[in-house]
Order: C-alpha cells, then sequence, then structure tokens
C-alpha cells in the first residue's frame, strides 16, 4: 500500500485572503502533533499528487 492509499483527515482550516496571498490558520490539534513553536518556519512539499506541511529544522 502506498502513502495515498492511506489518508486520514485530522483537521480542517478555512482559507481567506490577505492582500495578494491567501492565508490558513494551522488548528491547534495539527500544530501539536508538528510541536511548531510562535517563531517556527514550515515547508510545503509536493508528494505523490498532494501538499504536504512540515517543520523546518
Amino acid at each position: 500500500m502506498h502513502l495515498v492509499d492511506k489518508k486520514t483527515l485530522l483537521e480542517v482550516a478555512h482559507v481567506s485572503a490577505k492582500g495578494g496571498s491567501m492565508r490558513i490558520t494551522i488548528p491547534k490539534k495539527i500544530s501539536k502533533l508538528l510541536d511548531l513553536k510562535d517563531t517556527d518556519m514550515v515547508g510545503f512539499y509536493e508528494y505523490a499528487g498532494m501538499i504536504v506541511i512540515g517543520r523546518l529544522k
């Protein structure tokens, strides 16, 4: 089985416009799973036709 065969929805976030960009707020549950702190940066990766978010170290 591939990773894409085992998708589990963890949380939902709304998208809003901010100037010429789009903004999402990372839900608390996800920020805890990623161990995000106030000054951390996240990266967006393309994998098997999906976009994956991860904390940059």
